[in-house]
């Protein structure tokens, strides 16, 4: 115990000296604190994603384990084949059917039928095989009700708040109660009603839109079982599920780009923290000393100062973590938002993991003892002559500054090398990393250097001079709080350039792709009334057809899903905004002959006559070009298909595939169209609400040309909505930090601001000269992050979005949004200098010469 005797005087010693000056405690754990929180914040909404991924069930019932859809470009199943397996015993199965519906008043909403007994019996069947839930019935479910065929909607309490506050959706054609069930429940914005009902109001008497089998099913296994019954791939396209690993893959690029935020982030607040920590032993220089001369060896001290570090730790950490989690239930909601209509993945509810909190903690730890040993060690073994000598402060700053610029030059080398090699998403990530290391690292030497540099091509020396000549003086005590608005400032205006740039192409892409004046989508039944009545409608110039099927096509050994699309010979030429071609495409496409069935054996190098166009993410995904051999899985039967081109197709990740209308019938799909386009003659949004009266179709199945853009740029702009809230809140902590390091270097400058009111400058002109010091460090910063930040955008675009989505994007810079950024810096730079200024203007400044100088 004795041994621990100067410990504990050390600890009490600086317990004392933080009692005296809350602000630089206060400083530490504010960094420590904001840089756990993001962290911890992010962490929680990432982990809450993967595991509702790999958790995921159908609406109130259990996982799926293997889908049956239409085949042969149909759009809908018999609701005879439900009844069919569900007496054949084949196990648990689910009816569902989806589809959209008109309200009163707001946008459509999509409706989400099941066999809700079916789906409740699944459940109970799932969770008592897994053992991982409890099997009982979901807690407010009026089961008697809904059998007894009482017309009611299914939504969690957050879906039922936003759409039926009153506990009435209200719909084109009359209103529906609405039951709101637990957000544990797990049904997100999903609607959810009994199949009968959904068939009802969907106008769609009898048809279903898939068959979901529970349970775990092999697809061998499932197409014995299915032939056994006398069902054949003839009638129904099989899709097997994976657990959630396809959605996991697929999502991976957005959850990667909110942890790249959230490390940002926490690296900006270390900077924090570590600034405050410089400060905090440069204000007890003279008390270590003082401790060194009565007794206590070094490793004493430092032992009490890693000591001290550590508490300081803990608490910043704790405090971080609780609110990293209140931001996380913040977030959640957007991110949720994001996933479910961009990848069509609902999220569980969220709960928190102890786990969380001790992996940030030692995190934060191990940088925090990395950042701050050298300092400690520099501090406690330099030779107490030197302690309080100012020029060997400012000859150690110098040397570091220097070692910075060249690590920051062979970082940038190293980048530059390693750019044209990069082939996917962690690889940009990477690339990006080093960026974000290396540009600020040149920002210490800069900011000492550009100042001096000004001041020397003044003619006159006066004021502007000192005041300029002494900022590259204060250049080290500020260079990290700078370093992190540069990196604040850098992210956030290359995420600008990068929205901007999406939302550009996207408007001048959908402006080919929807070359039509009204878009529709009757359901099959509907298709051939509605083609007649087109066809003798005076208004309607032309009527476009297009096809769609989700079929399979083996590349390699593997088969993939994909959707098989088909359009006119018109819309086909028109609306495919080529990528890499031929220059006689359209004339090849357009008179081809049916592809001969392949082998299963066969080689995949055998010539084909049929001709196929690829999306763009389905190219970049499975490396394919024209040229390469695909092979259609179509009824027992694999086709071949040679790849023509590709086509870009922004906002779209799912795989697709285009033919011509000819090839479509040649194979022998369904020859009912899934969706028609027209061309008319008079005003289109006018237009719209009269067809769908005179052809029976709700607002939900009839869409104008501009509220389909106008909905697609909304929707896919949400895709960058987190990433923006975490930047702008990461610029946030850049100028908590900005406040905390001006704080600090006002009661550092005490003595010289004394100084300068002795020789006879008046409080308002020196507290100018200290308003434009840290301006001017400001706007030097700021315009250096301009090149950064244009190098980051371009890595983002052509590098991290290209490899991660499969979308081509033409990078724009964002004048307005980085002047935008360069102001909000400078009020925010203005507004953390207020209060130290105040300070300033109400002590005397000459009590700033009784002071210690340090």
């Amino acid at each position: 115990m004795a041994e621990l005797a100067p410990l504990r005087s050390c600890l009490r010693v600086f317990a004392g000296h933080y009692r005296r000056s809350p602000l630089q405690a206060g400083a530490i754990l504010l960094g420590i604190a904001l840089a756990v929180c993001l962290l911890v914040g992010v962490k929680a909404i990432n982990d809450n994603a993967l595991r509702s991924y790999h958790e995921a069930t159908e609406p109130l019932s259990g996982r799926a384990g293997a889908l049956l859809l239409p085949a042969g470009g149909a759009t809908t199943l018999d609701e005879a084949l439900y009844f069919r397996l569900r007496r054949a015993g084949l196990g648990p199965a689910l009816a569902e059917l989806s589809g959209p519906l008109t309200r009163e008043n707001g946008p459509p909403i999509y409706l989400h039928g099941t066999d809700l007994l079916a789906a409740v019996t699944g459940r109970t069947l799932s969770t008592q095989e897994s053992g991982t839930a409890n099997p009982r019935l979901p807690r407010g479910l009026p089961l008697a009700r809904l059998l007894g065929g009482e017309p009611l909607l299914l939504m969690s309490r957050s879906q039922a708040k936003k759409l039926a506050g009153d506990g009435r959706l209200r719909l084109s054609g009359g209103s529906l109660e609405v039951l709101a069930l637990d957000e544990d429940l797990g049904l997100g914005s999903t609607i959810v009603a009994d199949i009968g009902l959904a068939q009802r109001l969907l106008n769609m008497p009898g048809r279903l839109s898939a068959i979901v089998l529970l349970g775990p099913w092999e697809e061998a296994q499932l197409k014995q079982a299915l032939a056994q019954h006398g069902i054949t791939e003839a009638e129904v396209s099989i899709n097997v599920q994976d657990r959630g690993e396809a959605l996991t893959q697929l999502t991976g690029s957005f959850h990667l780009s909110l942890r790249a935020m959230s490390l940002l982030a926490f690296v900006v607040g270390l900077f924090i923290a570590y600034n405050g920590v410089r400060y905090s032993l440069m204000k007890r220089t003279a008390l270590l000393v003082q401790l060194q001369q009565l007794g206590l060896r070094r490793r004493e001290l430092m032992a009490a100062l890693g000591l001290e570090l550590l508490l300081m730790v803990l608490l910043g950490s704790i405090l971080g973590f609780v609110i990293g989690l209140q931001l996380s239930q913040f977030l959640q909601p957007l991110v949720a938002m994001t996933l479910e209509q961009v990848y069509g993945a609902r999220l569980l509810p969220g709960h928190w993991q102890a786990s969380w909190l001790w992996q940030a903690l030692g995190l934060t730890a191990v940088a925090s003892l990395a950042a701050c040993g050298p300092l400690y060690y520099r501090l406690l073994w330099a030779p107490l002559s030197h302690s309080r000598h100012q020029s060997s402060e400012l000859g150690y700053h110098g040397r570091v500054h220097g070692l910075q610029l060249k690590l920051a030059v062979a970082l940038l080398v190293l980048a530059a090398l390693f750019a044209p090699f990069v082939s996917g998403a962690m690889q940009s990530l990477l690339l990006l990393g080093l960026l974000a290391i290396s540009t600020p690292l040149l920002l210490p030497a800069l900011l000492a250097r550009l100042p001096r540099a000004l001041a020397a091509r003044l003619k006159y020396r006066g004021r502007a001079h000192y005041a300029l000549a002494e900022s590259s003086e204060l250049a080290p005590a500020m260079s990290l709080a700078m370093m992190a608005l540069f990196l604040a400032l850098s992210a956030n205006i290359a995420m600008a350039t990068l929205v901007g740039s999406f939302e550009s192409t996207l408007t001048r892409w959908l402006e080919q792709r929807l070359h039509a004046d009204i878009y529709l989508r009757p359901s099959g039944s509907q298709m051939a009334q509605v083609m007649e009545q087109l066809g003798a409608d005076p208004r309607v110039k032309q009527v476009y057809r297009q096809w769609v099927s989700d079929l399979a096509v083996r590349v390699g050994d593997k088969s993939l899903p994909v959707e098989l699309l088909a359009r006119d010979k018109v819309s086909l030429a028109v609306t495919s905004t080529l990528k890499q071609a031929d220059d006689d495409l359209w004339q090849t496409m357009l008179a081809q002959a049916l592809p001969q069935p392949m082998p299963q054996s066969g080689p995949s190098t055998q010539n084909t006559e049929a001709l196929v166009l690829v999306n763009e993410p389905m190219a970049l995904a499975l490396g394919l070009a024209s040229g390469d051999l695909l092979r259609l899985q179509l009824a027992g039967q694999e086709f071949g298909l040679t790849i023509a081109g590709i086509y870009y197709d922004h906002g779209n990740q799912q795989h697709q595939l285009l033919i011509s209308e000819a090839l479509w019938h040649k194979l022998g799909l369904i020859a009912t169209p899934y969706s028609l386009a027209l061309d008319c003659d008079c005003d289109a949004a006018g237009l719209v609400p009269e067809l769908a009266r005179q052809l029976r179709l709700n607002q939900a199945q009839i869409y104008s040309q501009q509220d389909i853009k106008a909905g697609a740029l909304a929707m896919f702009g949400r895709t960058f909505d987190i990433t923006a809230v975490l930047g702008s809140l990461t610029l946030l902590v850049a100028a908590v930090g900005l406040f905390s390091a001006l704080s600090m270097l006002g009661n550092a400058r005490e003595t010289a601001l004394a100084r300068l009111y002795a020789l006879g400058l008046s409080r308002g002109e020196i507290l100018a000269i200290c308003a434009a010091q840290m301006l001017l460090m400001v706007l030097i910063t700021s315009l250096l992050a301009l090149p950064v930040a244009a190098l980051l955008g371009w890595v983002l675009i052509h590098k991290m979005i290209l490899l991660s989505f499969g979308w081509s994007l033409v990078m724009e810079w964002q004048w307005l949004a980085a002047a935008k950024a360069v102001l909000t810096a400078l009020l925010a730079a203005a507004l953390a200098l207020a209060w130290p200024l105040y300070r300033q203007a109400r002590r005397p400044l000459v009590y700033g010469l009784q002071r210690e100088d340090i």
